[in-house]
């Protein structure tokens, strides 16, 4: 097997999971009021990004998704939303 014969890695980068839960997550913050359901879809996204081993990868923006969650479940959208567009702009390539 020479280096061209090598199968390239087509797995998603790091955190794509964990982007695509902040992403949906952002497009409903403003008109959503069920705060409760968007940190469950939070929450979805970081067990979805343990599970392909990613965690260890985004430590610091996965944090910052439980914290957004956290403030979501005590009703501060308006923190959750500047944290998860910090993680988000960390998660982008």
């Amino acid at each position: 097997m020479t280096i061209q014969d090598a199968v390239p890695d087509i797995r998603p980068r790091a955190g794509h999971d964990l982007l695509k839960g902040i992403d949906t997550v952002l497009s409903r913050l403003p008109a959503d009021t069920d705060h409760d359901r968007a940190a469950e879809d939070l929450m979805t996204a970081l067990v979805r990004c343990a599970t392909c081993g990613d965690i260890s990868r985004v430590r610091t923006q996965a944090e910052a998704v439980r914290l957004a969650a956290a403030y979501l479940r005590e009703g501060r959208a308006d923190h959750a939303g500047t944290v998860l567009n910090l993680a988000r702009a960390d998660l982008l390539p």
